[in-house]
Protein backbone atom coordinates (compact mmCIF):
# COMPACT_ATOMS: atom_id res chain seq x y z
CA UNK A 1 0.00 0.00 0.00
CA UNK A 2 1.13 3.59 -1.06
CA UNK A 3 1.67 6.39 1.19
CA UNK A 4 -0.80 8.04 -0.56
CA UNK A 5 -3.47 5.43 0.20
CA UNK A 6 -2.60 6.05 4.01
CA UNK A 7 -3.30 9.61 3.66
CA UNK A 8 -6.73 8.76 2.45
CA UNK A 9 -7.88 6.44 5.52
CA UNK A 10 -9.87 8.20 8.45
CA UNK A 11 -7.27 7.83 11.32
CA UNK A 12 -10.71 6.74 13.78
CA UNK A 13 -11.83 4.10 11.50
CA UNK A 14 -8.61 2.67 11.70
CA UNK A 15 -8.30 2.86 15.23
CA UNK A 16 -11.87 1.11 15.67
CA UNK A 17 -10.57 -1.94 13.32
CA UNK A 18 -7.45 -2.09 14.70
CA UNK A 19 -9.67 -2.06 18.37
CA UNK A 20 -12.44 -4.63 16.69
CA UNK A 21 -9.29 -7.09 15.47
CA UNK A 22 -7.50 -6.93 18.91
CA UNK A 23 -10.28 -7.69 21.54
CA UNK A 24 -10.71 -10.86 23.10
CA UNK A 25 -14.40 -11.26 23.29
CA UNK A 26 -18.02 -9.32 21.74
CA UNK A 27 -18.10 -7.71 25.30
CA UNK A 28 -14.26 -6.18 24.70
CA UNK A 29 -16.08 -3.86 21.70
CA UNK A 30 -17.60 -1.05 23.02
CA UNK A 31 -20.65 0.81 21.50
CA UNK A 32 -18.52 3.75 21.08
CA UNK A 33 -16.24 1.63 18.66
CA UNK A 34 -19.28 0.04 16.78
CA UNK A 35 -21.05 3.08 16.52
CA UNK A 36 -18.05 4.60 14.43
CA UNK A 37 -17.90 1.64 12.46
CA UNK A 38 -21.73 1.52 11.79
CA UNK A 39 -21.30 5.74 11.00
CA UNK A 40 -18.32 4.81 8.62
CA UNK A 41 -19.88 2.07 7.01
CA UNK A 42 -23.26 4.33 6.19
CA UNK A 43 -21.17 7.26 4.77
CA UNK A 44 -18.77 4.72 2.31
CA UNK A 45 -22.83 3.79 1.51
CA UNK A 46 -23.79 6.89 0.75
CA UNK A 47 -20.79 7.83 -1.19
CA UNK A 48 -21.19 5.31 -3.26
CA UNK A 49 -24.33 5.77 -4.01
CA UNK A 50 -24.07 9.29 -5.07
CA UNK A 51 -21.31 8.67 -7.34
CA UNK A 52 -23.02 6.09 -8.98
CA UNK A 53 -26.44 8.07 -9.14
CA UNK A 54 -24.13 11.17 -10.86
CA UNK A 55 -22.49 8.49 -12.90
CA UNK A 56 -26.28 7.42 -14.35
CA UNK A 57 -27.04 11.23 -14.46
CA UNK A 58 -23.80 11.84 -17.05
CA UNK A 59 -24.71 9.10 -19.44
CA UNK A 60 -28.41 9.73 -19.70
CA UNK A 61 -27.85 13.16 -20.12
CA UNK A 62 -25.33 12.64 -23.30
CA UNK A 63 -28.22 10.33 -24.61
CA UNK A 64 -30.05 12.34 -28.08
CA UNK A 65 -33.80 11.04 -27.45
CA UNK A 66 -34.47 12.35 -31.37
CA UNK A 67 -31.58 11.03 -32.25
CA UNK A 68 -32.24 7.33 -31.23
CA UNK A 69 -35.85 7.36 -31.64
CA UNK A 70 -35.66 8.46 -35.40
CA UNK A 71 -33.33 5.16 -35.87
CA UNK A 72 -35.64 3.32 -34.11
CA UNK A 73 -38.83 4.02 -36.66
CA UNK A 74 -36.41 4.22 -39.76
CA UNK A 75 -36.61 -0.09 -39.14
CA UNK A 76 -39.99 -0.03 -37.31
CA UNK A 77 -43.48 0.17 -39.15
CA UNK A 78 -46.44 2.05 -36.44
CA UNK A 79 -49.67 0.70 -36.17
CA UNK A 80 -52.28 2.98 -34.42
CA UNK A 81 -55.83 1.86 -33.76
CA UNK A 82 -58.30 3.57 -31.92
CA UNK A 83 -62.02 3.10 -30.87
CA UNK A 84 -64.37 6.19 -30.91
CA UNK A 85 -67.66 5.81 -28.94
CA UNK A 86 -69.69 9.07 -28.84
CA UNK A 87 -73.05 9.35 -26.14
CA UNK A 88 -75.40 11.73 -25.42
CA UNK A 89 -75.51 13.02 -22.36
CA UNK A 90 -78.46 11.41 -19.34
CA UNK A 91 -80.09 14.94 -18.76
CA UNK A 92 -82.76 13.37 -16.54
CA UNK A 93 -82.27 15.09 -12.43
CA UNK A 94 -81.94 12.67 -9.80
Amino acid sequence: MSNGDNDKKDPKITDAIKKILTAGSPTDISKELLTTVVGQVLKTKDDITLKATNEMISLIQKIDFVKEFSKFAENHKFKVTAEIEIMKKDDSKT
